[in-house]
């Protein structure tokens, strides 16, 4: 059985890595690593970049075909729209779901925000309701 993963409680077991006392910082990241196992996740599932890779961005040749992009694409518009259909989300989410949809549209969704999507979405459905 995996368990979903709680943001809030993840941040604290986060912020208590900064502690002074090593056996708190020990208990924290063991704890951390629980959880995370717990739930099914991984940590590349997780961590998500902040810019394009570089290398990546140094070698424009390597980018995506055109049927991966679409794949990618279907793949992120059928992930909005579970999120979408989610109980209980907030406004400012809806709206940036469909943001995310004017982007893939656009042809201005990149793989970093691929990545981020899917991690998005592992972190807020449950297993059971994938």
């Amino acid at each position: 059985m995996t368990e979903a993963l709680k943001r809030d409680d993840i941040v604290g077991l986060l912020q208590s890595l900064g502690s002074d006392r090593d056996e708190e910082v020990l208990a924290a990241a063991r704890e951390l690593h629980g959880r995370i196992i717990a739930a099914g996740a991984a940590w590349d599932d997780l961590l998500v970049a902040d810019e394009v890779d570089a290398e990546a961005a140094d070698h424009p040749e390597t980018a995506e075909p055109p049927a991966e992009t679409a794949g990618n694409n279907a793949e992120a518009l059928a992930l909005i729209d579970k999120l979408l259909a989610k109980p209980g989300i907030s406004d400012d989410f809806r709206a940036e779901m469909k943001g995310y949809k004017t982007d893939i549209a656009e042809g201005e969704f990149q793989e970093a925000d691929h990545r981020y999507l899917r991690a998005l979405y592992n972190r807020l459905m449950p297993q059971g309701r994938q």
